[in-house]
């Protein structure tokens, strides 16, 4: 039994609880991140394998299905829990129980607020498992909380998912994925700068992706 499995039934109310003090709602923070994900490809987005790992209750399928519609998606996490409840509304979505026993080659790996909740040298582990069940020209795409973010470190203490969390930072992320597992960096910048009732502003995050202000950040690796 996973940790994440008590969370599986209440974790929109528990997110939107979290999020309340940016006034912004869980749904429109997964639909950024999958846009963020499919502008940052230099692949079109039909015909790919694309694997949502730690996809939790399945926020992001719903854009991933909108967005790659032409491609086949995937979904992973440790909660068993949250994997039945994506099977349940997402039946177009194939579920695997770990990428060690994937058959699937994947072009794009997406991994969205996940690696705060792994730590030690599971990290490692985890990422390297990753880069074998990448295609040679497949992209990982990770985004994380910032941790030079006040406000998004408030909202992380505030949240009971993320009690024992360990934040990351851009750079030691930069370093986990190329000196320790393996990964060539490609792109990195800041983004969520700006609020759901601000979200016409959200074009300008591209111009602003050097400043470290931002509420998360991302990374694009390849093999």
């Amino acid at each position: 039994m996973s940790e994440f499995d008590k969370f599986a039934e209440n974790y929109h109310e528990s997110l939107r609880k979290s999020l309340a003090v940016t006034r912004t709602s869980d749904e429109y923070q997964a639909e950024y991140k999958v846009r963020l994900l499919k502008n940052h490809l230099s692949q079109g987005g039909s015909g790919l394998t694309v694997l949502d790992f730690g996809c939790g209750v399945g926020l992001s399928l719903p854009y991933l299905l909108e967005q790659f519609s032409d491609s086949k998606i995937f979904a992973t996490d440790v909660s068993e829990v949250s994997l039945e409840i994506v099977r349940a509304q997402f039946p177009e979505v194939t579920i695997i129980d770990s990428t060690l026993n994937a058959v699937e080659k994947f072009d794009l790996i997406f991994m969205s607020t996940v690696l705060h909740h792994v730590t030690g040298s599971t990290r490692v582990e985890i990422l390297k498992n990753l880069l074998a069940n990448l295609k040679p020209d497949g992209r990982l795409v990770v985004i994380e909380h910032n941790t030079y973010n006040p406000l998004t470190r408030r909202i992380v203490s505030n949240c009971p998912m993320d009690v024992d969390a360990e934040l990351i930072s851009m750079r030691d992320i930069k370093k986990l994925l190329g000196a320790d597992c393996g990964f060539k960096i490609r792109e990195t910048g800041y983004c969520s700068f700006f609020p759901e009732p601000l979200k016409v502003l959200a074009k300008l995050d591209r111009v602003l992706k050097k400043i470290p202000i931002g509420g998360q950040y991302f990374v694009v690796a390849t093999p």
